[in-house]
């Protein structure tokens, strides 16, 4: 121990810490008072979850815009008759005037539906055809093969020939009228595109209205979270703090109904931030900076010392709230060592006898003899606060 850290001390001397009274490794609770008090809190955070499962259904949520008004505009050229809408909507889509917009191009929309359906059917008919004709090919080959090899064939060589040539015929035909009907369906979605462009600009003002009250109903699912665990967790905070001045054997209960309603808190604050913070910008700046040398080694450099400074920290305040000098010269005393070299003691040194630190010195109250680390005399019971208040 170096002549800073018995500066330390010797400062410390006269401060009633209880604190660094208690050895480190006393027991606060049994192992069975712990396991309750994990039940506890897994109990609490659990109720918690389901209350704010509750008040998130109490605000009423917001109705989006019809997604089937947007099929004309996303996907005319596979618009089916159930992909239509048929009297479905809602307030906001008569808001934003999508169900007038919409009833307007609904002639075309059916025939456009109706012309999908039809080429459709032809396409179907078409591949039924061609498979027919390969089917064909293959006993027409037979009965060639049937020929050369001198047997007697049993299909109709000529039927064949006349059932694959009146198939290309029909395939032909099929063939012609799908493109009468694609020409036909081409010309009614030009005819609407105008009205589908109106639709899309009226589906976007209505998305965006949609957003803003979904945003509005996060914050005050937000704000009746917060006013149910904020003042749990001020009370928590604050009872936690009174016992633990009075160094009350009940602070751990308190300790534990802080770290259940702290983790509550700090759910419905997280999730209020990551419903505000602009995702796709933060994304678009990571990217960035990931794709260029310099800044990348920045972000891995930087998170480094993040860590260290953030568990570091922590590591720093536990030894020095537990190891200070103070405390540790405390605990050498209660084991009759010397706060200084660890010698062993005699109570009525006064100095050590082996590095010659002083140990006791006169109480300023009555004039004995009191260990110099400790603040209470143990003569007249007075500390050095006593003294100068009065």
């Amino acid at each position: 121990m170096n002549l800073q850290n018995e500066k330390q001390l010797e400062e410390r001397v006269g401060k009633n810490d209880q604190n660094s009274y208690e050895e480190i490794s006393e027991k606060r609770t049994s192992k069975l008072g712990y396991v309750l008090l994990i039940v506890m809190v897994a109990f609490v955070i659990g109720v918690g979850e389901t209350i704010f499962s509750d008040l998130a259904r109490i605000p009423e949520g917001p109705i989006s815009p019809s997604a089937c008004v947007m099929n004309p505009v996303r996907n005319p050229k596979n618009l089916t008759k159930y992909s239509i809408c048929q009297n479905s909507f809602n307030d906001v889509d008569k808001k934003f005037g999508l169900d007038e917009k919409y009833n307007n191009i609904l002639p075309q929309l059916q025939e456009i539906a109706s012309l999908n359906a039809s080429i459709e059917s032809n396409n179907s008919e078409i591949r039924k055809a061609e498979s027919d004709i390969q089917r064909l090919n293959r006993e027409y080959n037979l009965t060639l093969q049937e020929k050369m090899a001198g047997e007697k064939s049993i299909a109709n060589k000529e039927n064949i020939k006349d059932n694959i040539t009146n198939t290309k015929v029909t395939i032909s035909s099929l063939q012609e009228e799908t493109r009468s009907l694609e020409s036909k369906k081409s010309l009614s979605i030009s005819q609407i595109s105008s009205a589908a462009q109106s639709i899309e600009q009226s589906h976007k003002e209505a998305t965006d209205y949609f957003l803003n009250k979904v945003a509005w109903l996060k914050f005050k699912v937000f704000l009746l979270t917060l006013v149910f665990v904020l003042p749990f967790f001020a009370f928590s905070v604050f009872f936690y703090f009174k016992l633990k001045r009075k160094n009350s054997p009940y602070t751990i209960i308190l300790t534990a109904t802080t770290t259940a309603f702290a983790i509550l808190f700090l759910q419905v604050v997280g999730v209020f931030l990551y419903d505000i913070l602009p995702k796709e910008w933060l994304e678009r700046i990571f990217k960035f900076f990931m794709e260029v040398p310099f800044l990348r080694y920045v972000i891995y450099y930087g998170s480094v010392i993040v860590v260290i400074v953030i568990f570091g920290g922590i590591v720093y305040y536990i030894q020095k709230k537990v190891f200070s000098s103070a405390k540790i010269a405390i605990r050498r005393l209660k084991d009759k060592k010397c706060p200084k070299c660890s010698f062993s003691l005699d109570s009525q040194h006064i100095f050590c006898p082996n590095c010659g630190l002083q140990l006791k010195e006169k109480c300023k109250h009555c004039g004995e003899l009191k260990v110099k680390y400790l603040s209470h005399c143990p003569n007249c019971g007075k500390d050095e606060v006593e003294k100068t208040s009065a």
